[in-house]
């Protein structure tokens, strides 16, 4: 009942958010088109002008008010993502931004429909639960809500990862990497696979993975010449300067990662809170190694340890907005695989605890940013914390089942 209630909730705010858009309006705190405005126009920038342009804020600021002038003066919506990313947009560019933003809409939803479909669980002892559980993905708020109505780029991510972890399953590991590569378009996602990748010796992943970004680097070329590529990197050092500043200028109860997480907790940035981020995350990033270092490839365990991998990363980080947790997802879909293929009273029981962390993740995503605005605590990371010590847990109890 609460997925039905939850799904046509995100159908009513999906309506009112088009028709706003339509009348220009902004909506739950997005201008018309939410986030997408700034990848339409980078798009009409490699359609229209220099392609080395596409991240001089000035330009993006006055194509941005041309398309909607009744947006508030302060406001700019800044293209920070890999060059390679723009030449998605260029097609997209070349029609009215609300009708491109509703393509954009249809294309996302399908983007991740495609990803569970990659992942889902095939198992006999899933079925009871799989219609409920497709409700709950469907409207899980990062997805419907931040990459839908807000018009973000997780969905893109989501699919790439999901088609990473579906090649390591099914032991195409080049393959793997070179759809691991993808998630470049935001260089943060990958802060613990590929390192975690190294550190487990995988290296025919890895390959797939230089070859993809080799691949990707040279469209990021041809897309915006050397002069963007540096400009690339130019723009993504003023942003972190500017998300370090204190107070932050950011919306600090948009974002999940334990940085933030001390840093909205503590009313801003200190040497303290930056401190206690950082030892979590280190002690995190040690623990995750050891069990890398010595999984075994292609097992259960396995899939369970990238599971927790997964979820860690939206949590143990430096920057991660609330849209990327829609990435916990294929999270969720890999220890359901397992769990729901196991038999016997230990994995019923197990099943009862993951169902009841599962609960506690979608209601926390729908709840996350109202309480972190008025109570300054963000549920959402230590929930993310939680899911990834449950997949840890999984995977030990894998490892000790093995002959």
């Amino acid at each position: 009942m609460a997925c039905w209630a939850a799904l046509a909730v995100t159908a009513l705010l999906l309506g009112l958010s088009l028709e706003s858009a339509v009348r220009g309006r902004a909506f739950l705190g997005h201008q018309p088109g939410g986030d997408y405005m700034a990848f339409y126009v980078a798009g009409q920038i490699l359609n229209e002008y220099p392609h080395a342009r596409v991240y001089d804020v000035d330009l993006q600021y006055r194509l941005e008010h041309a398309l909607l002038p009744m947006m508030p003066g302060d406001i700019v919506e800044k293209y920070l993502n890999a060059p390679f990313l723009a030449l998605l947009f260029r097609p997209l560019a070349r029609i009215p931004f609300l009708w491109s933003y509703g393509v954009w809409m249809a294309f996302s939803a399908a983007l991740y429909l495609a990803g569970l479909a990659l992942l889902w669980p095939r198992e006999k002892n899933f079925q009871g639960v799989s219609r409920i559980a497709f409700l709950a993905c469907c409207s899980f708020s990062p997805f419907a809500i931040e990459c839908l109505v807000g018009g973000q780029l997780s969905a893109l991510g989501f699919f790439a990862l999901a088609a990473c972890t579906r090649w390591r399953q099914s032991g195409h590991l080049m393959a793997a990497g070179a759809a691991l590569a993808l998630c470049l378009y935001k260089p943060p996602l990958l802060v613990l696979a590929v390192p975690m990748l190294a550190i487990g010796r995988r290296f025919r992943t890895l390959v797939g993975f230089a070859a993809g970004a080799c691949v990707l680097g040279a469209l990021s070329l041809a897309a915006v010449g050397f002069d963007g590529c540096v400009a690339w990197v130019q723009a993504l050092r003023l942003h972190a300067a500017f998300t370090a500043q204190n107070p932050s200028p950011l919306t600090l109860f948009k974002f999940v990662d334990i940085h933030t997480f001390f840093r909205l907790l503590f009313g801003g940035d200190s040497a303290f809170s930056a401190g206690v981020a950082l030892v979590l995350a280190g002690a995190a990033a040690v623990y995750l190694a050891m069990r890398w270092a010595r999984s075994q490839p292609g097992t259960q365990a396995d899939g369970l340890l990238w599971a927790a991998t997964i979820a860690w990363t939206l949590a143990f980080n430096l920057y991660v907005p609330i849209y990327d947790t829609v990435l916990i997802v294929i999270s969720a879909l890999l220890m359901a695989g397992s769990l729901y293929g196991s038999q016997g009273e230990r994995a019923e029981a197990d099943r009862s605890t993951f169902l009841g962390w599962m609960l506690v993740l979608f209601v926390a995503a729908w709840v996350s940013q109202p309480l972190a605005s008025y109570a300054r605590v963000q549920v959402l990371t230590p929930v993310l914390v939680v899911v990834g010590a449950l997949a840890l847990r999984f995977s030990r109890r894998s490892e000790t089942a093995l002959p």
